[in-house]
């Protein structure tokens, strides 16, 4: 059987190239700077938005930068692709959770917009991964985490903010009135129980790692058997199917 050479390696960041308490490991950044040296493409693909991408992560020579869960596609420095809601997409189900009061979070390449009630999840989420640290590394693992867990909602600035990535928490027994209101709107690419309620992740129709990780190729025409990636969540799992290999 003829052996393919692998030409694209694709990463998700979080509990993949990059652990929450300790970084990214010196011998991942090591294998990085050996696959670019051999001609292979590194690119990163993550659900974070440009904004949040962490230090130690923008700090690594790449190819390039799938963010926001496949919406925007940075090459050479240069945007190939940028999706998001339309503004009366994002006022309707603004509407609808506000009237629900439901947690819920809109999040643009710049930052994240939360309610009180998501920041707080989001907040208890994040600690409860550093738990055991020391606190001057807890803090600096705050202080490179780049996204800020408080009630900023107010910030939101209605057909100004491209949103790409909608973040609902739903109590279970309203978990399938607000799976179809998610919907109706874009693609879920997220859900599950989460601390005792129904977490779906939205984002614009057919927008998906994997999708993004098809466009890189056919951009840069190389066959997806030839590529590789590696995740650990569920929206990884499109990413995977979508590559020769996936990890």
């Amino acid at each position: 059987m003829e052996r393919r050479m692998i030409k694209a390696v694709f990463l998700d960041i979080d509990g993949t190239l990059r652990d929450e308490r300790h970084g990214i490991p010196a011998s991942a950044v090591q294998a990085l700077r050996m696959c670019r040296k051999m001609g292979i493409q590194v690119v990163i693909c993550t659900g974070r938005n440009m904004a949040s991408i962490q230090p130690d992560v923008k700090a690594l020579a790449v190819d390039g930068i799938i963010a926001g869960g496949g919406c925007m596609i940075l090459e050479g420095g240069q945007v190939r692709k940028n999706l998001f809601f339309q503004d009366e997409e994002i006022k309707e189900v603004v509407h609808g959770l506000v009237q629900k009061e439901m947690p819920f979070a809109l999040e643009s390449q710049q930052g994240i917009f939360m309610n009180q009630a998501a920041s707080l999840w989001f907040r208890k989420d994040f600690e409860r991964k550093l738990e055991g640290l020391e606190p001057w590394e807890r803090q600096r693992r705050r202080e490179e985490n780049g996204i800020s867990y408080k009630d900023n909602m107010a910030w939101y600035r209605p057909g100004h903010d491209a949103i790409h990535k909608i973040c609902i928490w739903s109590p279970m027994d309203k978990r399938e009135e607000t799976a179809v209101m998610a919907s109706q709107v874009g693609t879920i690419v997220q859900q599950g129980v989460v601390d005792g309620q129904w977490y779906l992740e939205v984002l614009p129709a057919g927008c998906t790692k994997g999708e993004a990780v098809r466009e890189w190729c056919r951009m840069k025409e190389v066959s997806p058997a030839d590529t590789i990636s590696f995740g650990d969540g569920k929206n990884d799992i499109e990413m995977l199917l979508a590559t020769g290999i996936g990890v």
